[in-house]
């Protein structure tokens, strides 16, 4: 005879100086009481557990790798959440799982929220409602005439470590659809540029995480830039993609 536990939301904690603003796509929580694996579930939620009494729960956020719904997995870098309670059998219970940033998480940029600075050529700033986080974020707009592409490419360029988790954050709301990938500098001047990720157009704010890890060891360039690519589909009379909140994480 289980007990129930219910799970409808999760919260992220940052330190905004240094981890950029709090938002989260975490969409399932990968459980554990006790020494049972209870498997994933999909937010919200209400899973049976098999224990009683003093029953410690370990709990993993879960996203969808580079937004594919198939394809669910739990984000490496926020630490799990773990609590115990006091539970009987029949009961029912709730929670809300809070995660953080890991400690050995690595932020190769300050997280480009657009407030202070723009740090990619292409992309301009909008000041208005569109923002996602504090009163700016980054548009790129391809137009119904003369474009039918428009690439906002990332001005510094940054090394990144093959062989280790490698992850892009992105806050993004778009009318048309758009491409996100990197470009890998040589030292011999070669630029290689790699399409990551096809993003769909959504009216919305939403997040993606996308990991970046197999194609920067394919890759094994000396540094990168990360790009963003607006696309004007077909009869289109096209439109403009809104960034924010963009975080570039690796261990």
């Amino acid at each position: 005879i289980p007990f129930y536990m219910q799970i409808d939301t999760a919260v992220v904690i940052t330190n905004n100086s240094t981890e950029g603003a709090n938002s989260h796509n975490i969409t399932d929580v990968w459980v554990e009481a006790n020494t049972d694996n209870l498997g994933a579930y999909k937010m919200p939620c209400n899973f049976p557990v098999l224990q009683e009494n003093s029953t410690r729960f370990t709990i993993s956020a879960g996203i969808a790798e580079s937004g594919q719904s198939g394809v669910r997995v739990i984000y490496p870098f926020y630490t799990v959440d773990t609590f115990s309670i006091n539970t009987s059998r029949q009961g029912q219970y709730m929670h809300v799982p809070t995660f953080r940033y890991k400690p050995g998480t690595q932020f190769s940029f300050t997280p480009q929220d657009f407030e202070l600075g723009n740090g990619f050529n292409g992309l301009t700033l909008v000041a208005d409602t569109n923002a996602q986080y504090g009163n700016r974020c980054g548009a790129i707009t391809v137009s119904n005439t003369t474009d039918s592409n428009v690439t906002a490419t990332q001005i510094n360029k940054y090394d990144l470590p093959e062989g280790l988790e490698i992850w892009l954050e992105v806050d993004y709301k778009s009318e048309v659809p758009f491409f996100v990938g990197f470009y890998g500098n040589y030292i011999s001047g070669e630029v290689v540029r790699t399409p990551v990720v096809f993003v769909t157009a959504k009216p919305y704010w939403n997040k993606i995480y996308v990991k970046l890890s197999n194609y920067v060891g394919a890759a094994r360039a000396d540094t990168y830039n990360i790009y963003f690519e607006a696309l004007r589909p077909i009869d289109s009379n096209g439109g403009t993609v809104y960034i924010d909140n963009v975080k570039l994480l690796h261990f």
